[in-house]
């Protein structure tokens, strides 16, 4: 509480009454003071509440603060983690459909994500058969983000190899005030959004609206997407805050397809002739009303309720069109409590969630993007029910111990409705098309983590067990063949360290997977993609974020001793080696060959004169060393490259930011990603995207 003195004049007169003749009159003291912030909210947590519980994990893990990405361009998934050691995020056409991995999560999905669980505000996003939409995210509507890196995800009930993404919203108590965002740049590119929160004695609310739209570096490339994000919170007492959550998306893209290697060579903004007179596209509507309540018990224990629905309807013309309307309805809760166990401190957590979804699914003839002959239909189901626990033990000298379990139970039915042939005349169901498969499963976790928070450093271990059901995408048919019909699991080993020492902070986690029946996506004859169970492969790797003050300033300073400026290095590297281990039908000396889909290196970073007025300016880099395979058999592969740029600007808390940003000048052609074949035999093969030539863009905000 600020307290402002009396003015100086109301005292003066008091002290002269007297002299003047006139009675004293005394006065009540009047105090004014700053109203107080709106107290946090309990079922949003805070950056620093968010920071201090990844610190308890024992694993890879990271927090990213839109600060970093907001300092720039911050349209799609790789602006967002551009700097996040250990995520592999590649747009697939300058667009916000991207290649997403962690650890070789979903290896050769260069579509539709899989293998991560993506959340907004610890309620998942994901349908019920583990597919996820980048378009349902936004970048400029969260308070932070949170990544949980593999089986480091258990305390979210995440079981992937690749782990889990927390999209955290901003709230009315978190950003109070309004905000506008405008964003302009090469391939008439435009992103908008406004944006403002309030709170209000027990409530709180935010919204934001964003409009985004390009015509994309390639043809056929174009992008117009519409995004509301909402929420409102309740508070009934100190102990018990509700909050609904509002998502509203309407997208349409245009998919400009794969190049020869070839063709990318002559020219990278054309598209691929097919796609162009297929009209291929992507275009769905979704809206997702979702629910969250806490309840603190006690000051050690807090309980909160999940529930969301999600609609979604899919509008998808690509070598059929590809038609589907899905409900999804989820159920959830979870407890925490922060205690003591055996006079020692303790956490637990553990949580339950019920996630179901149907799907009706129906498959056209393409005509030039329009509907013709029915094809195909199927109504598809998919269930999960999940739960898991996780217990945090110190046991002295700044070790604590970590067990954990999680338990799933999947089931995925497809029933055939139709099959017909091209001419719409209804044929025999292919065998295999209808299914109700089973799967089960338990993951333990054991670590243990050292901490000495007076050196602000830690080391951590943990051996995990992680798994993965087959979507319905990998769980078709081609003909009578089932493609892939087992569930993918794997133990994953693991050690690392993080912390400061004086100018250079650090984040290293190495790590070792052996897995079983891995799904990989593989080109089939014809347009068609399939998915396979590779009976054991290996994926390991490194992933590394350093943040250096090349003037030496320690990154711990007191108030009054902050520097006026840094030159701050940051470099996000992840590398990883992902092989089979043993042979692979129809790919001839594959025995150790390694997994085609993601290039063994992606460094990204930057180096930025930063003030503490707020202004920034520097180059940035991203750099891919050696060659990524295109197919299992590695003989045809995208080329290494190297891109830079430069950015300028100021970002404050208040009143108008602004930035400048200049991509790829030296206009390195290069393929962004690309897709995966079984074996190409040396030929060169249709599968190469494009990455975008050199590009300008400038943005200002103004938060009231």
């Amino acid at each position: 509480m600020h307290t402002r003195s009396l003015s100086p004049l109301p005292t003066v007169l008091l002290l002269s009454a007297p002299l003047l003749g006139q009675p004293v009159v005394e006065l009540d003291l009047l105090e004014v003071s700053a109203s107080a912030p709106p107290a946090p909210s309990l079922t949003v947590p805070d950056l620093d509440a968010a920071r201090a519980d990844l610190a308890r994990v024992p694993g890879g893990v990271g927090v990213i603060d839109p600060g970093a990405y907001l300092r720039g361009r911050a349209s799609t998934l790789a602006d967002t983690f551009f700097l996040a050691p250990g995520v592999f995020a590649q747009p697939r056409f300058g667009a916000e459909e991207a290649r997403l991995s962690i650890r070789g999560s979903g290896l050769q999905r260069t579509f539709h994500g899989r293998g991560i669980r993506v959340l907004q505000d610890g309620v998942p996003l994901n349908l019920a058969d583990g597919g996820f939409d980048m378009q349902s995210l936004e970048p400029a509507a969260a308070a932070y983000v949170t990544v949980h890196r593999g089986s480091n995800a258990l305390a979210h009930g995440g079981s992937t190899l690749g782990g889990a993404i927390d999209y955290v919203s901003r709230t009315g108590r978190s950003d109070p005030g309004a905000s506008a965002r405008l964003e302009l740049g090469s391939f008439d590119y435009l992103r908008a959004t406004l944006g403002g929160g309030l709170a209000s004695g027990a409530n709180d609310a935010y919204a934001s609206f964003t409009q985004a739209r390009q015509e994309g570096f390639r043809e056929h490339a174009a992008q117009d997407t519409q995004r509301l994000f909402a929420n409102a919170g309740h508070r009934f007492t100190d102990r018990v805050e509700t909050r609904l959550f509002l998502t509203a998306v309407k997208t349409d893209s245009e998919l400009p397809g794969n190049l020869t290697k070839a063709q990318l060579a002559a020219d990278p903004r054309q598209a691929n002739p097919a796609n162009i007179t297929g009209n291929e596209k992507r275009d769905f509507e979704l809206l997702r009303v979702a629910s969250k309540t806490t309840a603190t018990l006690g000051a050690d224990s807090s309980v909160s309720l999940l529930a969301a629905w999600t609609y979604k309807d899919l509008d998808h013309p690509i070598f059929q069109v590809i038609d589907q309307l899905s409900n999804d309805a989820l159920l959830g809760l979870t407890f925490t409590r922060s205690g003591e166990l055996l006079e020692r401190d303790h956490l637990f957590r553990a949580g339950l969630l019920y996630h179901r979804g149907e799907t009706s699914a129906a498959q056209f003839n393409n005509n030039a993007g329009a509907r013709g002959a029915l094809r195909q239909r199927d109504e598809q189901v998919a269930s999960n029910l999940e739960a898991y626990a996780e217990s945090q033990l110190a046991l002295g000298a700044g070790f604590t111990g970590i067990l954990g379990l999680s338990a799933s139970e999947n089931t995925r039915r497809n029933t055939r409705l139709l099959t017909a042939n091209a001419a719409g005349t209804p044929v025999a169901n292919p065998a295999g098309s209808t299914y109700d498969r089973s799967f089960d499963h338990l993951a333990p976790k054991i670590g243990a983590r050292w901490d000495n928070a007076a050196r602000d450093l830690q080391f951590y271990a943990n051996v995990s067990g992680s798994y993965e059901p087959p979507s319905f995408s990998e769980g078709g048919t081609t003909g009578a063949t089932v493609i892939a019909n087992r569930a993918q699991e794997a133990l994953t080993y693991e050690v690392g360290t993080r912390g400061a020492r004086g100018p250079l902070r650090w984040d290293l986690s190495l790590y070792h997977a052996r897995i079983d029946d891995e799904l990989l996506a593989i080109q089939l004859p014809g347009p068609v993609t399939g998915t396979l169970n590779a009976d054991r492969t290996i994926h390991q790797g490194v992933e590394l974020g350093l943040e250096a003050d090349l003037l030496g300033t320690p990154w711990k300073t007191e108030p009054d001793t902050s520097p006026a400026q840094r030159l701050v290095a940051r470099l996000a590297w992840t590398y990883g080696d992902f092989r089979f281990d043993g042979p692979v039908p129809g790919v001839p000396g594959s025995a150790d060959n390694r997994i085609a889909g993601l290039p063994p290196h992606l460094l990204r970073g930057e180096l930025l004169l930063e003030h503490a007025s707020g202004w920034y300016a520097g180059p940035t880099f991203e750099w891919v060393p050696q060659k990524s395979y295109i197919d299992h058999a590695n003989t045809l592969h995208a080329d290494p490259y190297a891109l830079v740029g430069l950015k300028a600007g100021r970002r404050l808390p208040r009143g108008l930011s602004f930035f400048v940003e200049a991509r790829n000048l030296a206009d390195k052609t290069h393929a962004a990603t690309h897709g995966v074949i079984l074996n190409a035999a040396g030929a060169d093969s249709a599968q190469f995207l494009p990455g975008d030539g050199r590009a300008l863009y400038v943005g200002g905000e103004y938060k009231f």
